[in-house]
């Protein structure tokens, strides 16, 4: 436990801010995975590992609706993210019209607030139907060879970057549970755990974790960085998952 506070001293001075290209990057990351695997946890009952044909034939059944799910996820996750104001966002959306009808890509680039980062998520979108098309779930390896950097100018709050992925990944799960319509659909413990371990690993990390420990306190305490990031991880986590139920 000595250790343990070293590191944790360490690197809550390491990281106070993160990027906003590596948070949306970790966000549709934590979308895709997050989503699918709620598909799986649904229609696969039991199955730790799906096979190439079961990635593929999923894209296909949700290739239709799955950009408008994207984008309702995503959507107001992003406003909270990259505007200060929700009621002047309220207010300015009321006067472009912006109704049920309106594209998903105009609310998208509207959410994201600029273009750069429009183009890294839509970007990020395509890459994450490649692989699923070649029959899997992006890899951690995948993600870090191209993932945007930790830091740079444009940065936000760390809790803020934590809190957004987590209700990205969970409304995710949960919609992937709910458009699979099974009787047997419902929110998985494990399966929750083991996303959010996932995503503050993309978020948080430069290059893929390990997890040799059995007690799960200490896993997301080593994926969390500091004992700050994990209580935040696990308030918001907590709080999803009640809202969700």
């Amino acid at each position: 436990m000595a250790a343990l506070a070293v590191i944790d001293k360490q690197q809550k001075m390491r990281i106070k801010d993160i990027n906003r290209s590596r948070v949306a990057s970790a966000m549709v990351r934590g979308y895709f995975h997050a989503f699918f695997s709620g598909q799986a946890d649904a229609l696969f009952t039991g199955k730790k590992k799906l096979e190439a044909k079961e990635y593929k034939q999923l894209v296909m059944d949700n290739l239709d609706r799955l950009s408008h799910h994207f984008v309702s996820v995503l959507f107001p996750i992003l406003i909270r993210l990259n505007y200060q104001n929700v009621e002047e966002v309220t207010g300015d959306m009321r006067k472009r019209h912006f109704s049920d009808s309106t594209p998903t890509k105009v609310l998208l680039r509207y959410a994201c607030a600029s273009k750069p980062l429009y183009d890294l998520i839509t970007s990020e979108y395509q890459r994450h139907m490649y692989a699923l098309l070649e029959g899997h779930l992006q890899s951690a390896e995948a993600y870090f060879s191209d993932c945007p950097p930790l830091t740079d100018e444009d940065s936000v709050p760390v809790s803020l970057a934590i809190r957004s992925l987590v209700r990205v990944q969970m409304q995710a799960y949960a919609a992937g549970i709910t458009l699979a319509a099974a009787e047997n659909g419902r929110l998985r413990q494990t399966t929750v755990y083991r996303l959010m371990l996932s995503g503050m690993v993309s978020l948080l990390h430069e290059t893929p974790l390990t997890f040799e420990e059995e007690n799960l306190e200490l896993m997301f305490r080593k994926a969390a960085l500091n004992s700050d990031n994990f209580e935040t991880l696990m308030n918001e986590m907590n709080q999803a998952y009640e809202d969700l139920i």
